[in-house]
């Protein structure tokens, strides 16, 4: 199975099992687009209608996804600067 990361405009494919939790495979998508530059939490997973997934803890089978699932991979906006 695989699911696909949209990383900076181009398709990252990323092979993966059903146990797999979408953390791991956000982190994977980013090594694999050469993206380490910034740790993986700043990076966000969002569906393709734009929906921010928030629990990446989740595994595949548990969020019911199937191959060739496509994701955008978008670094997170600032905070304006308050910590």
């Amino acid at each position: 199975m695989f699911l696909i990361f949209i990383v900076n405009g181009e398709d990252v494919e990323v092979s993966t099992d059903s146990e797999a939790s979408l953390e791991w495979i956000r982190d994977k998508a980013l090594r694999l687009s050469h993206n380490t530059g910034r740790p993986p939490g700043d990076w966000e997973v969002r569906d393709l209608d734009g929906q921010l997934i928030e629990d990446l803890s989740k595994t595949v089978s548990e969020l019911g996804l199937i191959s060739g699932a496509r994701f955008f991979l978008t670094l997170r906006v600032g905070a304006g600067g308050d910590e």
